[in-house]
């Protein structure tokens, strides 16, 4: 996805600036739509420079808007692992 497309998919829609950022970040990590990232949230705050509470919540945002895909995954012991993000 080029710089151009990117910029008028997020001009359209209703998210907050830092939902926006993430989204971008998530875009150029993963190389563009219908691809996949496997970060934590600790990670990615880092990366971006938010709240790993922040970065919880425009996930979750970006999931109800229907741009990312979010999966939870456990070890066989219940140990918490990487999120696999799904962009769409």
């Amino acid at each position: 996805m080029n710089d151009l497309t990117r910029y008028r998919l997020l001009a359209d829609t209703d998210l907050s600036p830092a939902a926006k950022l993430l989204y971008s970040y998530l875009l150029d990590l993963a190389g563009g739509q219908s691809s996949t990232v496997w970060l934590s949230s600790r990670r990615l705050a880092a990366e971006v420079g938010l709240s790993t509470s922040a970065i919880r919540r425009n996930l979750h945002r970006l999931e109800q808007n229907e741009l990312i895909q979010l999966t939870s995954r456990y070890s066989e012991e219940g140990i918490r692992l990487t999120n696999k993000i799904t962009i769409r």
